[in-house]
């Protein structure tokens, strides 16, 4: 009987751990669980299709979900949450058909991904208002602004994301104001690259209202209006990208361990506090190449190379998952 790989989450990280495992051991039982129906899919080509340069969602799908299983021999179950994880019998807990069952592993990937971070302002809830983080999202994004025209959109938050949504609605036709309560936009990069992008966004008209904190969203039918802390701008649409957050309630409630970022804590391999249980992508910790403290760093590059990684390692040839800047 041979060995199972079983993977959570079918996007970056863990789907080419997938892959890489079953190119070095094809004789290896890799399934994988994804809760939702996207999978592998360029989550950094969004703001694009919201934008129209885009024109399809499927076009941001890198390998389908049919390709995995018929072409790389995967066993992908997607429209399967996995609800528990018992590391001591190793199984996880698989919610997807009639009922929930057990499946048992000999190596497992935690790969969950983040969630957008959802601030607690008034009037999260109200219609068009809007995180942005999967592909759902990005499809709802689309939709909203195909039928309603805002003629103003607010965009909170001065990160990639929120810089590629400005960009985005104003190249919808939208009044873009982007709020950001530092002194800068991509405040990590230092002044002189944030003060190029700055005038870049101006020159494409998008006020920029920096040193400025939100407070929340108000309207009737859907949102009309943004709070700021000495007044309010109207508001047709909002987009909320203050950052993600590491997916990790499950891992947590198994007994893996978190680190100081708040994310699950991994060591040079990907390797958490079980011996035969790993983490990488959005929701894992790595290394930083200076300091060579752990960090949290949520990008597809980092993700997919851990992923590669760990497939190696899974099947006998351990390597590193390779540190971060």
């Amino acid at each position: 009987m041979s060995d199972t790989f079983v993977v959570i989450g079918g996007d970056a990280a863990g789907m080419s751990a997938a892959s890489k495992a079953k190119r070095e051991t094809p004789e290896l039982d890799v399934v994988v669980f994804e809760k939702g129906e996207w999978v592998s899919y360029a989550a950094c080509g969004m703001p694009y299709y919201v934008k129209g340069d885009v024109d399809d969602l499927d076009d941001l799908v890198q390998v389908t979900p049919d390709a995995f299983r018929d072409e790389r021999d995967i066993d992908l179950r997607t429209g399967h949450e996995v609800v528990g994880i018992d590391p001591e019998a190793e199984t996880v807990t698989v919610d997807g058909g009639a009922e929930p069952f057990e499946q048992p592993y000999d190596r497992l990937l935690v790969a969950t991904g983040a969630s957008a971070i959802e601030p607690p302002f008034d009037g999260m809830g109200l219609d068009g208002v809007f995180t942005i983080h999967d592909m759902n999202e990005a499809d709802a994004i689309e939709a909203y602004v195909t039928e309603h025209a805002p003629e103003t959109a607010a965009v909170v938050g001065g990160g990639y994301v929120g810089i590629e949504m400005a960009e985005a609605l104003a190249a919808r036709g939208a009044d873009v104001h982007l709020y950001e309560m530092l002194p800068h936009v991509l405040q990590p990069f230092g002044e002189a690259v944030a003060e190029r992008v700055e005038d870049h966004l101006r020159e494409r008209g998008v006020h920029l209202h920096l040193e400025t904190a939100v407070s929340g969203f108000t309207g009737d039918d859907g949102v009309q209006r943004v709070h700021l802390e000495d007044g309010s701008e109207p508001a047709d649409v909002a987009i909320v990208g203050v950052g993600v957050e590491p997916n990790v309630d499950l891992a947590a409630d198994a007994g893996i361990e978190l680190g100081p970022t708040g994310a699950i804590a991994t060591d040079e391999y990907g390797r958490t506090n079980y011996e035969n249980v790993f983490a990488a992508g959005d929701c894992a910790e790595a290394r930083h190449v200076v300091t060579g403290g752990p960090e949290h760093v949520p990008l597809a590059l980092t993700a997919n190379r851990a992923g590669r990684a760990i497939g190696q390692t899974v099947t006998g040839s351990p390597t590193e998952v390779g540190d971060i800047a």
